[in-house]
């Protein structure tokens, strides 16, 4: 028994492997304008070659994307990157076993399904939470104040780190916790405990990097950003990477856009994305899906919730006390 539950976790380690895998090269295809939807994707003979997998091992880790939305398994066609919103946009949870999955977790921890919606809501919507996010560059400042406020429904205050030194502004010390990333973490938490709140110290996703490091030693690759400081940081964060002399960074007002070709892999951060407005690169390219890594996901989501608890806990406490 022992011995088969062993090859059962291996064989899940390895499924679990390739889904990270092709999801990541899904995604970062489309946000490089390689893919577009529709496109038709490798089969699962020429995965499980390349992972060294077994052929039903790639059915399965499809099967997983297909389920996620990003894939669509046509019988005797092969697999193709889905349209927006799966093969059934009219109900956009179709093929979503993580929702069935999640239902039935509510079930073993006591939550009964008809009323996991009335708890989920109160537990991220009871208080209006505020942030103060603070980066050293506009790009960065405002994807982390969009994903915070787009996913979390957070209220933000960005605040560039070259203007600290004139103080706070009045709004921010009203702040619930300060948001930043590892390079800022010892000014984000002075600024913390001057106001008396907590820290999230957050780290961003990595597949798209990833996919660029992998595209960097074959070809050229174009960054579009709206801030040379962030320029700057991203080339440091390539330097010495094989390949490195094939990134190009260009900012947006300073750099002809127009020059990038119209099939090379180019990424444009959300603030240019907003500021460029109309441009045929567009066209080709979707907005990225996520910020933040998974586990900066939780903890954002685990401040978000006690938070929340907290409030709906003292409630209690006042309506006992009061009876």
């Amino acid at each position: 028994m022992k011995l088969a539950d062993d090859l059962s976790d291996k064989a899940g380690a390895r499924r679990r492997l390739v889904v990270a895998a092709l999801a990541q090269r899904v995604s970062s295809g489309l946000h490089l304008g390689l893919l577009s939807y529709g496109d038709r994707l490798p089969s699962t003979r020429v995965v499980g070659r390349e992972f060294s997998v077994d052929p039903r091992v790639a059915l399965a880790a499809y099967r997983v994307l297909e389920d996620r939305g990003m894939v669509e398994l046509r019988p005797r066609s092969g697999i193709y990157v889905s349209s927006p919103g799966g093969a059934d946009k009219s109900f956009p949870f179709a093929h979503s076993t993580w929702l069935v999955d999640m239902l039935a977790e509510a079930i073993r921890n006591g939550v009964p399904a008809h009323e996991f919606s009335n708890r989920v809501h109160r537990s991220i919507d009871t208080l209006r939470l505020r942030a103060i996010v603070i980066e050293c560059n506009d790009d960065q400042l405002f994807s982390v104040s969009d994903e915070l406020e787009r996913d979390y429904g957070m209220e933000v205050t960005a605040l560039d780190l070259d203007t600290t030194g004139n103080g706070l502004p009045v709004d921010a010390r009203r702040a619930d916790c300060v948001v930043t990333t590892s390079a800022h973490a010892e000014a984000a938490r002075r600024i913390a405990q001057a106001i008396g709140v907590p820290v999230l110290i957050l780290s961003m996703c990595e597949d798209l990097f990833s996919e660029v490091r992998r595209l960097l030693e074959k070809q050229t690759v174009y960054f579009v950003v709206t801030d040379t400081r962030f320029k700057s940081k991203l080339e440091c964060t390539f330097e010495g990477a094989p390949g490195s002399a094939n990134l190009r960074v260009l900012v947006n007002g300073h750099d002809d856009i127009g020059q990038i070709p119209v099939a090379a892999p180019a990424y444009l951060t959300r603030l240019a994305r907003k500021n460029i407005g109309s441009l045929p690169l567009l066209e080709r390219l979707i907005p990225e899906a996520h910020v933040f890594n998974e586990s900066s996901i939780r903890q954002v989501l685990e401040f978000i919730v006690r938070a929340n608890h907290a409030v709906l806990k003292t409630r209690l406490t006042e309506v006992a006390v009061g009876r």
